[in-house]
């Protein structure tokens, strides 16, 4: 009899086994969060008693060609990252009708009842995915306080929806999606000179004032069309209620002319190298000479070399511009010289990239990055440094400088 009982209580534990850890590790391996092409962005506008979720998933192909009987968007919600305690488990509403397919992305609007939320928590959506041995991949939202403070969104005028991005170009038009649709609202412009990121092993802090300077402000209204066509930071609304965005010129997050290709290569130069570059008579020249030289001569070589720096530069700029430009920050650093981590792992506190080095073998090299309070922006994390990074820092380094950064 009881040896009946042992086995199945056996049975149960297995099952339970078998039904958890797809979630558990897709929820905590988030390596995909920053690939462009199949990365999901959100945003958030707090209402009353809901919180309005906007969703853009950059593989329109996810949905293209499903029965809309077979669309589905299952989510749960739980205390934690790393532990499943479930608090609430439902999927989104009418998902077909509500998903909107363009030739570029899927959109997404819903809205996710606040009754019974627990603050902080994590909102996870099961993603559906393409890569044979992943039939979906956990997308996490944290619901925090700030979370749920958010009342105001950057759209797009036309479609009215969000740009599911920080910045805007001068030139570029833009409208206010407000919880108050008849609010006014102020627009605050501030000073704004960041400096770029310390390497992973300087244990020196950079002076930087802990109050910024207001240059301007003025009042507008929600659903108003507008342009911020001076260069800088602006806060728009009122504290943690309102956005911010950074306004750049040209075609941020790419970077064109000679000065803006120059500046990224802090990280791997000298200053006496990067003074030469800005007053060469022809800066584009003498940078396109540097490469060159990287190359060993090699046109091909210094094209790959190019196109990759670069592409990562947009790539920081894209996913990690807060307060300031992607490139300037830790985690911008760290994915330009280093590249796309083979894992994410995230909790409310921060996050944890892991590299794999096959190449030279022994253990994984990993960088956390703490959540730091800003009075901008959400999304401001800094490294934790340590003198141990020192040598791996200089040898990558190294490596680029050698143009032999491809043979890994």
């Amino acid at each position: 009899m009881n040896s009946r009982k042992n086995l199945s209580f056996l049975l149960l534990v297995l099952c339970l086994a078998a039904c958890t850890p797809k979630q558990v590790m897709y929820r905590q391996n988030l390596h995909y969060a920053y690939i462009p092409a199949t990365t999901t962005a959100y945003d958030l506008l707090a209402e009353k008693d809901s919180l309005v979720i906007y969703l853009k998933f950059a593989d329109v192909n996810l949905f293209k060609g499903v029965p809309a009987s077979q669309l589905s968007l299952p989510y749960t919600i739980s205390l934690r990252y790393d532990r499943p305690e479930i608090i609430r488990r439902d999927s989104v509403r009418q998902f077909a009708r509500r998903l909107q397919l363009t030739n570029e992305f899927a959109y997404l609007k819903f809205k996710l009842p606040l009754a019974g939320i627990t603050v902080p928590s994590v909102l996870q959506l099961q993603v559906p995915q393409h890569v044979a041995d992943k039939e979906f991949i956990w997308f996490d939202i944290p619901l925090t306080k700030e979370s749920l403070a958010k009342k105001i969104v950057v759209a797009d005028p036309e479609t009215g929806r969000p740009l599911f991005r920080p910045y805007v170009n001068t030139s570029e038009q833009f409208t206010l999606i407000s919880a108050t649709p008849t609010a006014s609202l102020p627009v605050k412009q501030y000073e704004a000179n960041f400096p770029a990121a310390l390497p992973p092993f300087s244990l020196n802090q950079k002076n930087v004032s802990p109050t910024l300077r207001l240059i301007q402000s003025q009042e507008v209204m929600a659903g108003e069309t507008m342009v911020l066509n001076t260069e800088g930071l602006y806060l728009l609304g009122s504290g943690e209620s309102g956005t911010t965005l950074i306004s750049v010129e040209n075609q941020f997050p790419e970077l064109t002319t000679a000065r803006e290709l120059i500046e990224p290569l802090i990280y791997m130069t000298s200053s006496d190298e990067r003074k030469k570059l800005y007053d060469a008579a022809e800066p584009k020249k003498a940078l396109d000479r540097f490469w060159l030289d990287i190359a060993n001569q090699d046109q091909n070589l210094a094209k790959q070399l190019i196109k990759i720096y670069y592409q990562r530069v947009k790539e920081a700029n894209t996913f990690f511009s807060s307060h300031k430009a992607g490139w300037l920050t830790d985690r911008g650093m760290v994915y330009i010289i280093f590249g796309l981590p083979e894992a994410v792992n995230r909790r409310f506190d921060g996050e944890e990239w892991t590299y794999v080095r096959r190449a030279q073998g022994g253990p994984p090299l990993k960088f956390t990055f703490k959540k730091k309070p800003n009075n901008f922006t959400q999304n401001h994390y800094e490294l934790v440094r340590s003198l141990n990074y020192e040598f791996l820092w200089y040898s990558t380094v190294e490596k680029w400088r050698k143009g032999i950064i491809l043979e890994e």
